[in-house]
Formats: structure tokens, C-alpha cells, sequence
């Protein structure tokens, strides 16, 4: 069995980048996607979430469970959100604090950014990166401006593990209540400069104020130093598969299941799910 630190580099990447790459859930666009074929629900300015989740992870590293509460306000321009998640595995718990927003500057063009921060207080309980900043642009190609292109950058920091970035690229579709997603990731971590690649595919049904549905599928090769006496390169590959269920309740409340399965072939296999509970107003 590897040691446990080994696997927090990818395990990171992998968790973080599905959800932000692909924008969480399209609900959660604004009008970026209202207005691009997904339905013209009215969006509430605000939404409170909150839930918990829990995974169970082969060779020896237990179970590894947490609680998450999301803030977001809505507009037409400008929507941002504030994240805190507080996760605990055998080793112990760490919090992180994010704060995330989408920013529609034209009809056709909108970014998307990030900044993370988790303190580290204890180091063998290190699960997010110390820092993290994001940003992604999405451009709307005429003439129904219904597909999109995307180019994104990412830098992390781990703190006494490592840092590095991720450059990305990709494209959204929208065809009535389908929204389809694929982007490509190319990985540089660092100590080594090492470069690594990796990709997902996801596909999600539904209209705002009714239900959403999706499923994302992702892999690639992993490949990052760890840092020791005698330092050593870690390589192998990876899959995960993910799936959610957005449903509204009434107009204002919701229940939201998700469901993921990762397997780092060589090191571990992980699955587990979430359920969550949202209001608007």
C-alpha cells in the first residue's frame, strides 16, 4: 500500500477539477445558461445549500466523510458564491473556504473564477490545496450561440507537498434540455516539472425550477514527485465516474443525490455519494 500523502495530488485534481470545469451543475450559470437553451426558469436571487457526504476507500485508507455549505446570489451579470467544506478521514480533518463566481461581460462572452484557501494545521491531514486560483473563459460561437468554447488556468498550492497548475480546454453544447461537456486538462506539478494528461465527457438533462440529471465520466495518467529524504516519482492511471440528481420539491426547496466512483488503479479504489438540501428566494 502506498502511503497515504501520496495520493493527495491527484486525488485533489480530480475532485476539483469535474466541478469546476464543468461549472458545478448548469443550473448554477445564471443566465449563462438560461439563455442558451437549457430553459428560461426565472432564477431566484439566492440559494442556500448545505449537505454532507461520505466515501469508503479500499487498501486500508477507511472512510472519508464531510459536511458542505454553499451561499450563492444570482444575477444577470454577476454571481457569486461562498463555499465551506470541512472534511475528515482517519488522519483527521481540514476545512477549506472557497469563494467562486461567473461573470457575464457580453452576450457571448463569460468567465468563470475561483480562489480557495485551506489552512493547514495539521500536516497529515492535508486533503485541499493551501491555495487554489481559477479562472475560465466560455465563448459563445454564432449564430445560435447554443455551443461554446472554453480555455481555462489553475494554480495550486499544497504548501510542503508541492504546487503546480493546469491549463485547460474544452467545449459546452446545449440542445434543448441536454447540456454536453468535454474538456481536456494538461497537468504541470511541481517539484519535477512534470506534465501529465487527463480528460472528462459529462451529459445533464433537465429545466430549471423542475429536475436535472447528469452523469460524468474522466480519466487520464497521473504523475507528480513526492518530496523526502529520497525524493520519487509516483505514475499511474486513473478513471472516476459521477452522477447527480437536482430535483425540486416546491419553488423554493430541493433535494440534490450524487453518486462516484474513482478507481487509481495501483493505489485504491473509492466510492461513496451525497445528499444535500437547497432553498431559494
Amino acid at each position: 500500500m502506498i502511503a497515504q500523502h501520496s495520493v493527495l495530488i491527484p486525488m485533489l485534481l480530480g475532485a476539483a477539477l469535474v466541478r469546476f470545469a464543468c461549472g458545478a451543475e448548469p443550473d448554477q450559470t445564471s443566465s449563462a445558461t438560461a439563455d442558451s437553451g437549457a430553459g428560461s426558469y426565472p432564477l431566484s436571487p439566492i440559494r442556500v445549500e448545505f449537505g454532507g457526504y461520505s466515501s469508503h476507500v479500499n487498501n486500508g485508507f477507511g472512510t472519508w466523510s464531510g459536511g458542505e455549505a454553499q451561499l450563492w446570489y444570482r444575477s444577470r451579470y454577476f454571481t457569486p458564491s461562498f463555499t465551506v467544506d470541512r472534511q475528515t478521514r482517519p488522519a483527521g480533518t481540514q476545512w477549506n473556504y472557497t469563494f467562486f463566481s461567473y461573470l457575464n461581460w457580453s452576450k457571448s462572452f463569460y468567465t468563470i473564477q475561483g480562489f480557495s484557501w485551506a489552512p493547514q494545521k495539521d500536516p497529515n491531514a492535508v486533503y485541499f490545496p493551501q491555495r487554489r486560483y481559477d479562472i475560465r473563459g466560455y465563448w459563445k460561437l454564432p449564430p445560435e450561440q447554443k455551443f461554446l468554447i472554453g480555455a481555462g488556468y489553475t494554480r495550486f498550492d499544497l504548501g510542503a507537498a508541492g504546487h503546480g497548475q493546469i491549463f485547460s480546454a474544452g467545449s459546452l453544447y446545449y440542445h434543448g434540455k441536454w447540456v454536453f461537456d468535454a474538456n481536456l486538462f494538461i497537468n504541470r506539478s511541481q517539484p519535477g516539472d512534470l506534465y501529465s494528461a487527463s480528460g472528462l465527457v459529462s451529459a445533464q438533462y433537465g429545466q430549471e425550477g423542475r429536475q436535472w440529471v447528469g452523469v460524468t465520466a474522466g480519466g487520464g495518467r497521473e504523475l507528480y514527485q513526492l518530496v523526502g529524504q529520497t525524493p520519487f516519482e509516483v505514475r499511474f492511471m486513473s478513471y472516476s465516474l459521477s452522477t447527480f440528481y437536482r430535483r425540486w420539491l416546491t419553488k423554493h426547496t430541493g433535494v440534490v443525490f450524487s453518486g462516484d466512483y474513482v478507481d487509481k488503479l495501483d493505489a485504491y479504489r473509492r466510492g461513496g455519494g451525497s445528499v444535500r438540501l437547497f432553498f431559494e428566494f
